[in-house]
């Protein structure tokens, strides 16, 4: 039972983790000849993996859902101004496909079968 609780938290300690990376690294952009939204890129690739290694690792899609719930809840707080003024997600495009395409794919990573690998 301990296991289970300490799996659990650390599904939400990683989507904790994986937001507040993501919230700061989608802005990183590099300016040749076009924009290229790099930062962006690397987040997907990071935020795909992670959820792939916590539906590989724990096997239920229990731990899946832990791991969205610490991710949204970072993620809605830095799009909220507080009271000191700060927000880290802006109303610009890219903050806009980060909340969006995240939750997408959260949602469909989570609803995906467990394959047992035995």
């Amino acid at each position: 039972m301990q296991n289970k609780v300490i799996n659990l938290f650390s599904s939400i300690f990683l989507g904790v983790l994986v937001s507040l990376f993501g919230g700061f690294l989608q802005a990183a952009k590099l300016k040749f000849f076009i924009t290229i939204p790099w930062g962006f890129a690397l987040y997907l690739l990071i935020f795909i993996f992670v959820i792939r290694y916590v539906r590989q690792s724990f096997q239920t899609r229990f731990h899946v859902v832990a791991f969205s719930l610490g991710w949204l809840f970072i993620a809605l707080l830095m799009s909220v101004r507080l009271t000191a003024g700060d927000l880290v997600l802006t109303s610009n495009a890219t903050a806009i496909i980060y909340l969006i395409g995240s939750v997408i794919i959260l949602a469909a990573m989570s609803t995906l079968p467990i394959k047992n690998y035995i």
